[in-house]
């Protein structure tokens, strides 16, 4: 759905350059509470400053929730992509640490001391760690 459609479904719209405040289809509204707005990737925003949901107000308007959305084709190519949650430095330093604890580890075996079996379940974890900085930088 384009916003000019929406748009042409609502009482009172005020605004311009994609965005715009109407009265709010999903309740008895004397004065617009209902703000519109479309993103450059083509998304259309609803929010009822009166507290409908975007379902109440697409079900008013008498559209699909999910035409408020560009065709998947689309969203994929302008959408940014997805930001990891952990900082280059933080693995970097969790990889020195773990890298650390083998390192201590590598040392007694060399002097000729058995590891524990709490040595050996530390060195099960920071195999476990590596590898799952490992595999979060791969994909």
């Amino acid at each position: 759905m384009s916003l000019d459609n929406l748009i042409g479904r609502l009482s009172k719209v005020r605004g311009k350059n994609g965005s715009y405040t109407a009265c709010c289809p999903a309740h008895d509204d004397k004065h617009p509470s209902l703000a519109i707005r479309e993103l450059d990737d083509g998304r259309i925003l609803l929010k009822c400053f009166s507290g409908c949901s975007v379902s109440e107000i697409c079900g008013a308007v008498g559209i699909d929730l999910s035409e408020l959305f560009p065709p998947d084709d689309n969203f994929r190519q302008i959408a940014s992509p997805v930001k990891k949650p952990f900082y280059a430095t933080d693995l970097i330093k969790l990889l020195a640490f773990e890298a650390m604890v083998v390192g201590v580890a590598a040392n007694s075996l060399a002097n000729g001391h058995a590891l524990s079996q709490i040595d050996l379940d530390r060195m099960k974890v920071a195999q476990m760690r590596i590898m799952e900085v490992v595999g979060y930088i791969n994909d």
